[in-house]
């Protein structure tokens, strides 16, 4: 690449990248309430918020599927560094730094799967043996009990 304009590599990314930049916007606030009202016991309108996210998040994937994109997740990543890009910037990245920029946060989010695939397991493990510990303890204190 040469530097070039996205525009010019491509123009239905770059129409894209302008179309749905707020959509992606609004997928990060509407997924952001989601998690701050499942905070909440049993809160009423967790099933419009999570309703409204997955609205927007369709939107998103229709223009994907479009544009041969799958998943749907990997246009807002590119649309999501392109914004980052942009503010970081002042102005709109060209290709290449977009592409560079896609391919260092795509490493980054390989290495926190990863992360957060290891800590899964560790999280299952401890609860599983808290589980087998929990009945223990019972049986054990009725048991020293009974011998006093």
């Amino acid at each position: 690449m040469t530097g070039r304009t996205i525009k010019s590599h491509d123009p239905d990314l770059d129409q894209t990248i302008i179309d749905m930049s707020s959509a992606c916007h609004r997928l990060r606030l509407a997924e952001d309430r989601v998690i701050y009202l499942r905070g909440k016991e049993e809160h009423p309108a967790v099933p419009a918020a999570v309703a409204h996210a997955a609205a927007i998040r369709d939107t998103l994937a229709m223009r994907a599927g479009r544009m041969g994109i799958k998943p749907a997740s990997a246009l807002r990543l590119i649309i999501d560094q392109h914004e980052f890009l942009r503010q970081k910037m002042g102005r709109r990245p060209n290709m290449e730094q977009l592409e560079a920029s896609v391919a260092a946060a795509a490493d980054v989010l390989a290495r926190q799967a990863a992360a957060d695939q290891a800590l899964a397991i560790e999280a299952e493990t401890i609860a599983r043996r808290s589980r087998h510990m929990d009945g223990a303890g019972v049986a054990a204190v009725a048991y020293l009990r009974a011998c006093a």
